[in-house]
């Protein structure tokens, strides 16, 4: 049997794994703005976020559970939006 003790390190372990993956994110989001900024392009695509979305809640077992697919739906439209606030912030700096 699993105690408390050795979840919260594993949980802890995957904030761990979750700041890399958030970090290694932006990186790759900087170098599409960057890109789109030389192009002309438009920086944000709502098209583009809807489809984010749509793909991340696409495995099946989200449909097995539709009040863990609703959080997750929060979880990732709140990213998304926290990372738009966070590269505007940077574009607008600049």
């Amino acid at each position: 049997m699993d105690s408390i003790t050795e979840l919260r390190n594993e949980i802890d372990q995957i904030h761990e794994d979750l700041y890399a993956l958030l970090l290694r994110r932006r990186d790759v989001t900087l170098k599409i703005w960057k890109i789109k900024k030389e192009q002309g392009l438009p920086l944000i695509v709502p098209e583009r976020e809807q489809a984010i979305i749509n793909q991340f809640l696409a495995h099946e077992d989200s449909e097995s559970d539709p009040e863990f697919r609703e959080a997750l739906r929060g979880i990732m439209s709140s990213l998304l939006s926290e990372f738009q606030k966070y590269l505007l912030s940077k574009h607008d700096s600049k």
